[in-house]
């Protein structure tokens, strides 16, 4: 007897592959992005990671060598932030660049709109519309691409491009490629949960008949099973005088399918680097801080220096690439935290790294006219220009040159302390 109740020499005669699987999973899958993103995990990470990102704002810097400022007045910098001139927002665009660059050989890609040499809107494109040119004379050292958009032609500067892991700048190998067999798996196991579920929990076996079939009760037999195990509202089958069922045992995959899911998922957290607290604690409030600064550390620094270098390579002139650049601002990352944020104000405030009114500033608050730094009276102060130490609490000042060495020579007041030289000489 075999399976399905017929002799080894019917199954040999009548049945074919398809009835061997009726019901089942395919064995075989190729992963691509529909299919990643399907997988919740892997889902999970991109969203967070590109959730993060996005929120971040994009900020332009001019340093001429000596001091750096913040430019405020840069169209760039509200294309970057808000209004992109598209259907997108800025948010929206960023985050769907990013899952662009973990899920496409392609990457993450932005048209820049210029009118002359100004940048006039900033345009999403879809990585499956961007086809980079491969020509005959490529040049592995001097290294040049173009790119097909729906049949024209565009060049390189036309482009803010991230990839993952590139060798050529036309190509990256996303987390899909580079890990498309563990991804292949994790959603073959989602499919074969899902094909449990689609036959109510019936379990799997064998019919065996005591006398052959012949080809119309075969066929009538093949559908009703099929039907069973494939149809939510086929709750019974009818086996005829001689055909019955044996349970098979359950198959080493169904009794450990959780613990697959949760390697499956923990492989995932392994391809981004993700604390895996960071997603199965529901979010960045209930992972512990070592796990936060792990997951910005690893998940978010190492984008944001592919996101800073490709938006400074395309949106500035080449005649600001030496005194501007774009940044991201990270320190909304600490939004979550208000306590430890403020926190970290108040270090910055107390060591003379910020001022007040900067602060709130950053905080959205109005502006009090304080427009100081904080030092302490304990603090010694020293003016390496003009070789000096000066020491507010007494008022006074000293060279370096003319550094006292005995108690008969005095130190000089400095500009606005000679009221307090008595004190100090006495």
């Amino acid at each position: 007897m075999g399976i399905f109740g017929l002799t080894t020499r019917a199954v040999e005669e009548e049945l074919t592959a398809e009835d061997l699987t009726a019901g089942s999973v395919i064995n075989t899958v190729s992963v691509g992005k529909e299919e990643a993103m399907a997988i919740p995990a892997f889902a999970a990470c991109v969203d967070t990671i590109s959730g993060t990102i996005a929120s971040l704002p994009i900020k332009l810097f001019s340093d001429d060598g000596v001091e750096t400022h913040e430019v405020l007045d840069d169209k760039r910098v509200r294309l970057l932030n808000g209004d992109t001139g598209d259907t997108l927002t800025a948010p929206e665009m960023i985050k769907a660049v990013v899952e662009d660059y973990y899920c496409s050989s392609v990457g993450g890609n932005i048209y820049v709109n210029r009118v002359r040499n100004e940048v006039k809107s900033l345009h999403y494109v879809e990585c499956g519309s961007v086809q980079p040119l491969i020509g005959s004379n490529y040049d592995p050292i001097f290294k040049q691409s173009g790119f097909l958009v729906q049949g024209r032609e565009y060049f390189p500067w036309d482009f803010v491009r991230i990839l993952r892991a590139t060798r050529d700048g036309r190509f990256g190998r996303s987390v899909v490629d580079a890990n498309r067999e563990a991804l292949s798996v994790a959603y073959m196991t989602m499919l074969y949960e899902r094909s449990l579920v689609a036959r109510d929990g019936n379990k799997r076996g064998y019919l065996q008949s005591a006398k052959k079939l012949g080809p119309s009760a075969l066929k009538s037999l093949r559908d009703a099973w099929r039907r069973f195990f494939g149809r939510a509202e086929e709750s019974m089958i009818i086996l005829n005088d001689g055909v019955t069922f044996q349970e098979a045992s359950a198959t080493s995959t169904e009794m450990q399918l959780n613990e697959n899911k949760q390697t499956n998922s923990d492989d995932i957290y392994a391809m981004f680097k993700m604390p895996p607290s960071i997603i199965r604690g529901g979010g960045t409030d209930n992972a512990s801080k070592n796990d936060r600064d792990n997951y910005v550390r690893y998940c978010i620094i190492p984008l944001l220096a592919d996101f800073r270098a490709a938006l400074n390579k395309t949106l500035l002139l080449e005649s600001e690439k030496e005194s501007y650049f774009f940044d991201f601002d990270l320190s909304e990352l600490a939004k979550a935290d208000m306590k430890e944020r403020w926190e970290a104000w108040a270090v910055a405030k107390k060591n003379g790294f910020v001022k007040p009114d900067e602060v709130r500033r950053r905080e959205n608050l109005p502006p009090l006219g304080l427009d100081y730094i904080s030092l302490g009276l304990q603090d010694v102060l020293l003016d390496p220009a003009a070789k000096k130490i000066i020491i507010p609490n007494m008022g006074k000042a000293i060279g370096l040159d003319s550094m006292p060495t005995g108690e008969s020579e005095t130190m000089q007041p400095f500009e606005g302390g000679e009221e307090n030289a008595s004190d100090v000489e006495e």
